[in-house]
């Protein structure tokens, strides 16, 4: 059992990946000792799918750890950000950094048994964007609390389709907001957690590797 699996979303970030391995996983094994780092790499061929690809990683570490961190690639913690921040326990979700209020995005730390209760992320949101949301409003409807701990981060520069993606999945992200979700009555707001999530995610396993002590690559196919 371990006591946090850091699962990183990952595909062509490489500089990202090695910066990342260099830098933050050192503070990892020092601050938080009996913790993995799992990166999730999807295949090309279609568009990334961030929550699907979290999603590998929760379903592939059940009852196998206490807490997962839902960690992006471009975004690296100072000493002290990992000695007071991320260490903390005791919650059911820590937002670490993200966008705005309604949004669990970036980096968050959340109990095992939380991810399973919200079903993770949904699985159709394709391209940056929105699941962020989701998984927000999820929590919301299971009224789990979120611990606010918002902290500044050193951000490696990336090309950001964002605005493009954003458009795609517009009919998500009129779904996953507040006008929206406080229309449905209990019935419907449970249908639309686990319509789809952890519970129906389909992939296969392409390649499983170690590439640090305690970093391990999983490249699928979704």
């Amino acid at each position: 059992m371990y006591d946090n699996i850091i699962i990183i979303p990952f595909r062509n970030r490489d500089e990202h990946l090695k910066y990342f391995i260099e830098n933050t996983v050192p503070l990892i094994k020092t601050h938080l000792p009996n913790s993995k780092v799992v990166v999730v790499e999807q295949n090309e061929g279609k568009l990334f799918n961030r929550g699907a690809i979290l999603n590998v990683g929760f379903k592939e570490y059940k009852d196998k750890t206490k807490y997962f961190f839902t960690h992006d690639i471009d975004m690296n913690p100072t000493p002290e950000i990992v000695k007071s921040v991320y260490v903390r326990e005791n919650i059911n979700v820590l937002r670490i950094k993200s966008p705005h209020d309604t949004s669990l995005g970036g980096i968050s730390k959340i109990s095992h048994d939380t991810i399973f209760d919200v079903n993770g992320f949904p699985n159709y949101i394709w391209g940056w964007g929105i699941e962020d949301r989701a998984l927000y409003f999820r929590c919301r409807i299971k009224n789990i609390n979120i611990s606010n701990q918002q902290q500044k981060f050193k951000i490696m520069p990336h090309t950001s389709n964002f605005r493009k993606y954003t458009g795609i999945n517009k009919k998500y992200s009129d779904m996953w907001r507040e006008k929206y979700i406080d229309k449905l009555d209990d019935k419907q707001r449970d249908e639309l957690i686990t319509q789809s999530g952890i519970n129906n995610l389909k992939y296969t396993i392409i390649e499983r590797k170690m590439i640090d002590d305690i970093v391990e690559l999983i490249k699928v196919s979704i």
